[in-house]
């Protein structure tokens, strides 16, 4: 989802972590039911990194994510271009697309209610420090794997239209267990930061727990999150690679 702190955003490095073949089970808000899969995919061409995300629900809904992001050199910080995500229907049809383009600014966030189509559409100042999606994990691994215990960013999110939020998360002094992952693992809240509107606006926006594990590396290993805004609660859980 994701200051003063000891390595900025802009350490993320293509030659970072990679989400590619990475899978996750869905469970119930309950968290008693196993309700659908989630793949990511890496695509590295020169210039540019997409991740692609394919998620799965058994009653037949879907979600498509994808986002794309500059790479200038090994050396340089994954800087967000692209960013999209479709969710659908169990019939297939529409349900919402939110897409951002980082370069123009130009955002939008189109629903389909019983075939009538809105859209909300924005001119947004997006920072250099701008994540959406995915990328938003990337970013925070990396600056796990680099020392850093506090991390401030801004998020992309349609909340209900395009908004950009400044957000923070810090890592706490001592590991928790998880009954989903086994290991000693960190939970990293993150919340919109409003400064002096947090306590009247914040419960009504997006926001997200993720856990990392520190013996493997930082990587996420899962989170709690709203599908989309106002929608369903859902819990992630990294199936593991052996």
């Amino acid at each position: 989802m994701l200051v003063a702190f000891s390595l900025t955003a802009s350490v993320a490095r293509a030659a970072d972590p990679d989400f590619g073949g990475l899978q996750f089970n869905i469970l119930s808000p309950d968290r008693n039911e196993k309700i659908g899969t989630t793949r990511f995919t890496v695509l590295r061409n020169n210039s540019t990194e997409e991740i692609k995300g394919e998620t799965r629900y058994f009653d037949g809904e879907r979600d498509s994510e994808d986002v794309r992001l500059d790479v200038k050199d090994e050396r340089s910080s994954l800087k967000l271009d692209t960013y999209e995500h479709l969710f659908f229907n169990a019939d297939g049809t529409l349900h919402m697309v939110d897409s951002l383009d980082a370069k123009s600014g130009v955002a939008s966030c189109t629903s389909y209610t019983w075939g009538q189509m809105k859209v909300r559409k924005s001119q947004l100042d997006v920072p250099a420090d701008s994540y959406a999606g995915a990328s938003g994990l990337l970013m925070m691994v990396t600056n796990l794997r680099h020392g850093s215990r506090e991390i401030r960013f801004h998020a992309f999110a349609c909340a209900p239209g395009p908004e950009i939020f400044s957000v923070k998360a810090s890592l706490p002094e001592q590991s928790e267990h998880w009954p989903f992952y086994s290991g000693d693992l960190f939970r990293l809240d993150m919340r919109p930061d409003l400064g002096a509107l947090n306590f009247l606006i914040a419960p009504f926006l997006p926001t997200m727990d993720a856990w990392f594990s520190p013996a493997d590396n930082w990587n996420y290993v899962g989170g709690e999150f709203d599908r989309y805004f106002r929608g369903p609660h859902v819990l992630t859980v990294l199936v593991p690679s052996h």
